[in-house]
């Protein structure tokens, strides 16, 4: 091949491969804008010991309040999706539980072409109020299922695929099974399944367990049964046993038998443990579960083929308390191609003491800006009937020329300065009356100034009381409120490893929001003492330049005061002095 001919094919591969790059769905494109929040489901099969693929296989999904908003989706569920990891494909799936008040749900969700050691992921989408219910109970399983019990039903146990092979007898739940509600047997009266389940051929049987008393956990009779004897779980075929297997009272194990038509195979928790060799025989009877076995069952299946080990390990891997498989990330919202607001999130992560604590915060922030506003105009009222008081005071000092007693001045209202002059006026007016009733030579004694000094005090401690009033609810939001935030967060927390340990699911994506909720508290308490403490030290400098220009007035006004003489003679001056009162009391 020439040169110039590879140059031609290296361009038309070029541009094949830009036109596919344009045309291909980018990584990060949303599924169906109406729905306003998407969450995307890893699917670990390494961390889930998964050794083979699995072709179809229905993965249960747990969502709860570590790692989904209930919030944010229907109160019914119905605007739920689940989307393969191209998020193009619409999956199948279906609801067992929808509990929002729990914040727990259920969900199963039929996943295709899962390989061992490859990571994967599906997307679940909400947020779409217009959305209508769109779960498929029966599509969810393949046609290999000849029947599913999740026990989820009052009454006998209900076929979930479309075969209807119900089952007569085992009414008793208990509620707080493994995977929702699970099947609890006496001991006494065993499960009648339907005969037309079983088939000639392989079969494939598989549930979890958790025993309280030997028995037979499943028999086909004249072909196979399951039985515990001993805490040991055996393959038994007409009396012939295989190894058995420990099986622990009052714990949950997996538990399968495969037989593909050359051996019978018996898996627990998705590793093979024992086996028969040989084809399965013809039932003799109708096949029954827990003949004479106490204990509890969930998640019932019987397929009609000879699963994979691989198919045992994911369910083994995925459908207990803590899933080895299933791990979700902090949900998006869609905004200009499905990014996420943070604030929204960390709003809806909030716990009950959560708000609780940032409701009381809120409270403590608004009064603490009512007491700043309120005392800074409070501060600029006095300030301004200050200043007009001392203008008035000035022009009335200047326009009186006798010192028997302080006139009157008009101006300032109510100004704390106008209250301690009229306080000072009053009292030396008194004193003035009673020297002049008595004909004292003396205008005002040492005694009665040291009184009106008093008396000055008194007004302006008054006055300084009145301007530091409900500062301490500012001192209080200062070192209060971050405390308090901080309480909120430390309940947060710990409500959030609560939760999660109780959903049995441990990764960041779960204890994340939770967590960054948590320390909204922390920073609603730091928004509260922040403000207060700036606002605090600017107001209580504003006061304390009031104070002190109040004591310099009072200052002021006693030597003014010790000043004064009164007209007790011909001349208009105490009889023989011409000097002021203080100086003759001296």
């Amino acid at each position: 091949m020439s040169l110039s001919s590879r140059m031609k094919k290296g361009v038309i591969g070029g541009l094949l491969a830009a036109a596919a790059l344009t045309t291909a769905a980018p990584a990060n494109a949303w599924w169906e804008s109406d729905f306003a929040y998407r969450t995307r489901i890893n699917l670990n099969t390494a961390a889930a010991g998964v050794t083979g693929e699995v072709m179809r296989a229905p993965v249960l999904v747990r969502l709860h309040s570590g790692n989904f908003n209930f919030a944010d989706v229907k109160a019914d569920g119905s605007d739920l999706r689940f989307v393969a990891g191209d998020d193009r494909t619409p999956l199948t799936f279906h609801i067992e539980k929808w509990s929002p008040q729990e914040q727990q749900a259920l969900v199963w969700v039929d996943v295709q072409n899962i390989q061992p050691d490859q990571a994967s992921a599906i997307y679940a989408y909400y947020g779409n109020e217009s959305a209508e219910a769109a779960q498929d109970v029966a599509g969810t399983f393949s046609p290999d299922y000849a029947l599913v019990y999740h026990f989820d039903n009052e009454g006998a146990p209900r076929d979930a695929t479309a075969n209807g092979n119900n089952a007569s007898g085992g009414e008793t739940r208990n509620a707080g099974g493994l995977i929702g509600q699970s099947l609890v047997l006496d001991g006494i009266t065993p499960v009648n399944l339907p005969a037309s389940a079983f088939g000639a051929g392989p079969l494939s049987v598989s549930f979890w367990v958790k025993p309280q008393s030997d028995g037979t956990l499943f028999a086909l009779p004249g072909a196979i049964a399951l039985v515990r004897e001993g805490d040991q779980v055996f393959l038994d075929r007409n009396g012939e046993r295989s190894a058995g297997v420990a099986i622990a009272a009052d714990s949950w194990a997996h538990l399968a038998l495969a037989n593909d038509g050359q051996a019978s195979t018996l898996y627990l928790d998705g590793q093979p443990a024992a086996q028969l060799a040989g084809a399965l025989d013809a039932a003799s009877g109708n096949p029954q579960l827990g003949a004479g076995f106490a204990g509890e069952i969930d998640e019932f299946r019987v397929a009609g083929t000879a699963l994979p080990a691989s198919a045992f390990q994911l369910a083994a891997a995925s459908e207990g308390q803590a899933s080895r498989l299933v791990a979700a990330d902090t949900a998006e919202q869609v905004e200009t191609g499905g990014s996420h607001n943070n604030f929204s999130i960390l709003f809806k992560a909030l716990t009950l003491d959560a708000w609780v604590v940032i409701i009381l915060l809120a409270f403590m922030l608004a009064i603490s800006i009512w007491i700043m506003i309120a005392k800074g105009l409070m501060i600029g009222r006095v300030r301004r009937g200050n200043t007009d008081f001392l203008e008035a005071y000035t022009q009335a000092a200047g326009q009186t020329d006798d010192h028997a007693g302080l006139p009157v001045v008009n101006g300032g209202g109510d100004a704390p300065m106008a209250r301690i002059y009229n306080i000072g006026r009053r009292e030396l007016e008194s004193r003035l009356k009673e020297g002049r009733a008595t004909g004292s030579r003396f205008a005002i004694r040492s005694n009665s100034i040291a009184a009106i000094r008093s008396a000055l005090d008194a007004g302006r401690t008054r006055i300084s009381q009145k301007l530091n009033n409900r500062m301490i609810l500012l001192t209080i939001a200062i070192a209060g409120g971050p405390f308090i935030g901080l309480l909120g967060t430390v309940l947060g927390v710990m409500i959030t490893f609560s939760d999660v340990a109780a959903a049995g699911e441990v990764n960041i994506n779960a204890i994340a929001p939770g967590i960054a909720a948590a320390l909204l508290a922390t920073v609603a308490g730091l928004a509260v003492a922040i403000p207060a403490l700036f606002g605090y030290n600017y107001l209580i400098s504003r006061i304390q330049e009031i104070d002190t220009d109040h004591d310099l007035f009072v200052d002021e006004l006693e030597k003014r005061i010790a000043e004064t003489w009164q007209d007790t003679g011909p001349t208009g001056r105490p009889s023989g002095q011409d000097t002021p009162a203080l100086a003759a009391a001296n």
